[in-house]
């Protein structure tokens, strides 16, 4: 783990595939979050084009440049909170824990130099990263999944 190092992303085209696959329980397919980061990649600000503040993605590379591991993050500047979106890593770094020491030692750097304040992380796993000094929030994520039945009375109720 000692020589990765986290590299901010001007692009998500180097994100291997596989990263991404072996995200469990994604709802969205590889090539459509390749191009959902890359139109959050930049912004066009009065000054001019710059990278996005609030929407951050990350590599992790070895000594040869070679990418293994990816973090997408976003900063809520109303809230001043880092909501961790997504981390994946090759597997060969993934089974000692230091992949999540890693990944806690940028983003707290971040929440510092940034002065930001709370660090929520969106996993499936809480245990894992209850062992690595997150707890549980008092807000609970909440999920409501439409089926097709009901898609469709509310696409003929809006008269789409």
């Amino acid at each position: 783990m000692d020589e990765l190092r986290w590299i901010r992303s001007t692009s998500p085209e180097l994100i291997p595939r596989y990263l991404v696959e072996q995200i469990k329980h994604r709802d969205f397919t590889v090539d459509d979050f390749m191009k959902y980061q890359k139109n959050l990649t930049f912004v066009s600000t009065p000054d001019g084009v710059m990278l996005n503040p609030f929407s951050h993605l990350y590599y992790l590379a070895n000594s040869e440049n070679m990418v293994k591991g990816i973090l997408w993050f976003c900063v809520d500047p109303l809230t001043k909170d880092v909501i961790i979106q997504t981390y994946s890593v090759d597997k060969e770094y993934s089974k000692t824990g230091g992949a999540v020491e890693k990944l806690t030692s940028l983003i707290k750097d971040i929440v510092i130099k940034g002065n930001l304040k709370k660090i929520y992380w969106i996993t499936n796993h809480p245990r894992h990263s209850q062992r690595h000094g997150f707890k549980k929030s008092k807000s609970v994520l909440m999920e409501y999944c439409m089926d097709e039945k009901e898609l469709q009375k509310h696409t003929e109720v809006q008269g789409e």
